[in-house]
């Protein structure tokens, strides 16, 4: 581990640190990091199975963190002596001892691998520390002779939530004080995350030294000093809060470091309940926790530390008394393990595999993994006050980066296709036979919802006359790609009735986006389905764009609403009226096309616009459509196919525009053209300027007029 220090006459220590540089620890505070239990953090690593990943974390040890915080608390109790001085108060040694010792202290009840521990044992680190403060304990015995019994009480009290009466009295700033050990801007938290960000390599944006210098104090209503920062201070808060919200998103929450908190625990329940693994000589910490996941003997576990388990795990994997077992504890199998889609469910995976392998028993697989992950980024019950100017300001109304209760949260499912053929007891020839089928397999599962294609317009006005037909038209196109080596594969017609929806203010229309329900005759049958589309890629000739899809009961699509609601596109779905504003009848011709491997789907539209906030006016658009089907690179065929289809069809433009944008330009188009013609001026839905109504303006008017029917829904 990272962890130097030297020994003065004076009895301080002098710390090499890679973050501050020198630190200097007075005594009595030295005393305490020479005890047992702490120097027994030189040997816990802050970030748990982060390293699997980030390997110079290893380097990154719990004591070098301790002392680490125990230094920005020192600075920060020197900020506040200098503010107190305004209110005339001295800050007394009592108060500052018990700051400081808090700090250095906070951590002290961490086992191996940090907080990947707590996942197996269910016990905090926080009511392990008070269980090594308040013990029989070296560190209990130099704070009682440092301070006296009653100061170790309200040191634990500091880092733990245990009942303790405030025994300095109502002087000592008790509340102040604690937010420094923990709250939203503690000591804790910049000091960790400029270690792990240092470790990891990532440039920290966090400025100590404004923090610091735009701390301050106010007297609040019940004559208690509360922590709050100045205006100026506020970007120094916000790269803090960032800067968390990034190292948990990249590192603390990674799917690499997630799995190897979900292995560590498999493994230590697999030794558990396997009599022949028990006759393995693994360390004494090992079998300790598989048989006591409590820890409930205060010795043992301070007796652990993660290089116990580290020369466990590779006993393990070398001894193939379980062949299970010796690949879980060989963690560089980790990278085995491949992300699927989260939005497949694992009955899916499970279903995918017996079809492949027969009907084989998964109840117990540890091959598939579904891991979820959940962290608030500002608690406000928490509240963190910013002054600015006489007001005095919660920092959520201060900054639109920082939302009150936001929740960082994801979910992994991970499938492991070499663990699968273990535990199916296959050698790898065995295996390969299979091989093909799962890898096609986890292709299926991992094909994004996108579509790429090619957009056509046949013709842009309204007389159309000089336009060839479509059948004409169609072949003339099909000739073209025949002639080019494509080979037609099939050719399907079939008929969609599309009904789209959006809110007032047409966010989805603006956004390039679309919400439609569309239903489908199929065996006598009608079939419901919701998709929504939003553009990936603007302003190219091929579109892309993320494409959500659900099966619908019937044409109550609410549940589908909340889908997307859930989702991450930058639409408020809970405004979606309830009721369409634009239907399309579409009659389409689909060709599937083949070059060497490589497919496309030549689609031809003939559809029917009916805007329903324009009076129910209906206009005819034609569309070609061409889409690479299969893995995504074989887009780049459309570049190639975009050249030939243009210099060889002059009545065609491309369009970059959604079915939807496109039906409700074309009828306005219409409408307007109309209004034109027959020189009618409606007051109420003209744009003044222009004369003519626009969509926004006619979405208005429907909204209106259809208010009783979304009462009545």
């Amino acid at each position: 581990m990272a962890f130097v220090c030297i020994e003065n006459k004076d009895k301080s220590l002098i710390v090499e640190d890679p973050i501050y540089g020198k630190i200097i620890v007075s005594y009595p505070f030295s005393e305490i990091i020479l005890t047992k239990e702490m120097q027994r953090l030189s040997g816990i690593s802050q970030n748990g199975f982060s390293q699997l990943e980030f390997k110079e974390l290893s380097q990154n040890d719990r004591l070098s963190h301790s002392v680490g915080a125990f230094y920005v608390m020192s600075l920060f109790l020197k900020r506040l002596e200098e503010i107190l001085k305004n209110y005339n108060i001295e800050l007394s040694k009592d108060d500052k001892d018990i700051a400081l010792c808090s700090m250095l202290l906070h951590d002290i009840g961490h086992g191996p691998f940090s907080h990947s521990l707590e996942l197996v044992t269910n016990y905090s680190h926080e009511k392990r520390t008070t269980d090594i403060l308040l013990g029989d304990t070296e560190v209990n015995q130099v704070i009682t002779k440092l301070f006296g019994k009653q100061k170790v009480k309200k040191i634990a009290s500091f880092i733990a939530e245990i009942n303790d009466k405030d025994e300095l009295g109502k002087d000592s700033f008790t509340k102040l004080l604690n937010n420094l050990v923990s709250y939203q801007l503690d000591a804790d938290r910049i000091d960790y995350l400029l270690r792990d960000s240092y470790y990891v390599g990532i440039a920290s944006a966090i400025d100590l030294k404004r923090i610091i210098s735009n701390l301050n104090v106010v007297v609040n209503n019940n004559q208690e000093y509360e922590l709050l920062i100045n205006r100026k201070g506020l970007a120094g808060i916000e790269n803090v809060l960032l800067q968390r919200y990034q190292m948990y998103r990249d590192v603390y929450l990674s799917p690499v470091s997630v799995l190897g908190d979900y292995i560590f625990e498999k493994i230590i329940e697999r030794y558990r309940n396997s009599t022949i693994l028990h006759r393995v000589p693994v360390s004494n910490s090992f079998k300790t926790l598989s048989s006591d996941p409590r820890v409930r003997n205060l010795n043992d576990f301070l007796k652990m530390k993660d290089e116990d388990f580290k020369k466990s795990f590779d006993i393990l994997a070398k001894i193939n008394l379980d062949f299970i077992m010796s690949y879980l504890c060989d963690f560089s199998n980790i990278s085995d393990y491949i992300l699927i889609n989260n939005d497949i469910s694992i009955d899916k995976i499970k279903s995918r595999l017996k079809e492949i392998f027969g009907d084989i028993d998964l109840d117990s697989t540890l091959s598939i993994v579904s891991i979820g992950t959940k962290t608030k980024l500002y608690k406000k019950e928490q509240k963190l006050n910013i002054q600015n100017g006489n007001r005095i300001m919660d920092l959520t109304e201060c900054t639109n980066l920082i939302r009150p209760q936001e929740v960082l949260e994801d979910s992994y499912i991970f499938f492991n296709p070499e663990l699968l053929r273990i535990e199916l007891g296959l050698n790898v020839e065995d295996f390969k036979k299979y091989d093909g089928e799962v890898r096609k397999m986890i292709e299926e599962l991992n094909k994004k919802p996108e579509e790429f294609e090619l957009k056509y317009i046949v013709g842009d006005n309204f007389k159309e006359s000089n336009i060839l037909d479509q059948d004409t038209l169609l072949n003339q196109i099909i000739s073209v790609f025949v002639s080019k080596g494509f080979k037609v594969v099939r050719t399907t017609k079939k008929q969609n009735n599309d009904e789209y929806y959006d809110t007032m203010n047409l966010d989805l229309y603006k956004n390039g986006g679309s919400l439609r329900i569309r239903k489908v005759e199929q065996n006598g049958k009608e079939k419901i389905k919701a998709t929504c589309k939003m553009p990936l890629e603007k302003g190219e000739v091929y579109s892309s764009r993320s494409e959500i899809e659900e099966n619908l009961p019937d044409d109550n699509f609410e549940t589908f609403r909340q889908k997307m609601i859930e989702s991450n596109v930058a639409v408020n779905f809970e405004e979606i009226l309830k009721f369409p504003i634009l239907n399309s009848r579409t009659k389409r011709t689909d060709v599937v096309l083949d070059k060497n491997g490589v497919q496309v789907c030549l689609s031809f539209d003939n559809s029917q616009y009916i805007n329903h906030a324009l009076n129910e006016i209906s206009v005819t658009d034609r569309m070609i459509e061409i889409e690479a089907i299969g893995e995504l690179n074989n887009r780049i065929i459309l570049n190639e196919i975009h050249e030939f289809i243009t210099s060889s069809f002059q009545d065609l433009s491309v369009n970059k525009q959604s079915k939807y944008e496109r039906g409700l330009n074309r009828t306005l188009q219409l409408y307007n053209y109309t209004l034109e013609q027959e020189s009618i001026i409606r007051e109420a839905s003209i744009d003044a300027s222009h004369k003519t109504p626009t969509v926004e303006a006619l979405v208005k008017k429907l909204q209106k007029e259809k208010r009783l029917y979304q009462n009545s829904v």
